[in-house]
């Protein structure tokens, strides 16, 4: 998809952006009023057919949704409200939470590629140029200005055809694959193992549970929820390095050892015809004061700038409030103001400092595992 053809008068930009998932989208719809944006994204073919897992969104991302001018849209894409939460994390005692008691409101569970779609869509209905079938970039800094050599797909079986863009702003959207601060030089920050194993598991009618259910185990954690589809996610985040992790791609394996749990053993799929995926799932990202060493009109929003671990439940919701605060900063910047970049750095390390505190409370609340080393490995530094 090419919203607006190549070529020398669309080749200077304001802003432009790698990256238009959640984040880039939501970002390039709140500076299009004001400024020329163009979003760059990775040729859609290789991905098309990939699976995602079920995300949610806490209440107070309506807030964001609002800013953005798509909550109605939202709203109508029929994403399903959160059910009550319930955890068997440090006893096998059941512990309950009922989202009602959330002063934001109860949240929703996704369908991700709809909602990724409706963002994209809403960016280039607000007058963004999108070009999604880059194949690859070549980033560089010259005369106060950075450079994108864009090389990209041509139609059905043409050459590949390629633009320069000339832009003051550049922007990582690109997710934890960092495309453009990898290309710069940066190196993610953590070296978290964290991997998870996930299947959907087929529509069962006679599945109407809307809780999310989470459960430690003692080389990991697990998370199962019916997601808008009506297919129920299973899902296991253990480390890369596990003992167990190739056995466990096996669905009848991955489902027995769920099934040894109390809050699980009730999920029975009507077929075992289904795949177990595997994908990184660590936190990390960018150390603020590295990023800070780049040419000007470097920002990066979203899990290129800090990935959170799935446990925080917070990853789409930082990809909406890292897009809103950079927004800002980019204004800040474009307008002049010298210090709008380090503002920005600024409140990303106070985000990483609080995030990594809850996160070390939730991984040292589990002290029936405390001596097996998935969990010992995410409470020894705090210790």
């Amino acid at each position: 998809m090419i919203t607006r053809p190549p070529g020398r008068a669309a080749a200077q930009w304001d802003v432009v952006i790698v990256g238009a998932g959640p984040a880039g989208a939501a970002l390039a719809r709140r500076l299009r009023p004001r400024y020329r944006v163009l979003l760059l994204d990775r040729a859609r073919a290789r991905a098309a057919g990939a699976s995602r897992i079920g995300e949610s969104l806490p209440g107070a991302a309506r807030v964001l949704l609002q800013r953005q001018g798509i909550y109605e849209r939202f709203l109508a894409q029929g994403h399903a409200l959160r059910g009550a939460s319930v955890a068997q994390w440090d006893s096998d005692i059941p512990a309950w939470f009922d989202p009602i008691r959330d002063p934001h409101g109860v949240g929703w569970h996704l369908d991700r590629l709809l909602f990724d779609a409706g963002l994209r869509d809403g960016a280039v209905e607000a007058g963004v140029s999108l070009v999604d079938t880059v194949r690859r970039l070549a980033l560089s800094h010259e005369g106060g200005r950075w450079r994108i050599d864009a090389e990209c797909l041509g139609p059905g079986d043409a050459a590949p055809s390629r633009g320069v863009h000339h832009t003051p702003v550049l922007v990582d959207a690109s997710g934890r694959a960092m495309a453009a601060a990898r290309q710069l030089g940066l190196a993610r920050r953590g070296h978290d193992r964290l991997v998870c194993l996930y299947a959907h598991l087929p529509v069962d009618a006679g599945d109407k549970d809307q809780a999310t259910r989470l459960c430690a185990d003692a080389n990991g954690w697990w998370y199962s929820v019916r997601v808008p589809s009506g297919q129920r996610v299973l899902a296991l985040h253990l480390d890369s390095d596990d003992a167990e992790l190739k056995a466990l791609r096996d669905p009848e394996r991955l489902l027995a050892k769920a099934q040894r749990h109390g809050l699980l053993a009730g999920i029975r799929p009507t077929t075992m015809d289904f795949p177990v995926h595997l994908r990184p799932a660590g936190g990390g990202g960018l150390d603020p004061g590295a990023t800070a060493t780049l040419p000007d009109g470097f920002f990066a929003i979203g899990d290129a700038m800090l990935a959170f671990d799935p446990i925080a439940s917070q990853g789409l919701f930082n990809a909406l409030a890292t897009a809103d605060s950079c927004a800002h900063a980019i204004g800040r910047y474009l307008d002049g103001v010298g210090n709008a970049r380090e503002r920005y750095l600024e409140e990303m390390r106070a985000v990483e400092a609080r995030y990594c505190q809850r996160l070390g409370e939730t991984y040292a609340a589990v002290t029936r595992y405390a001596r097996e080393r998935f969990w010992l490995r995410r409470t020894a530094g705090a210790a």
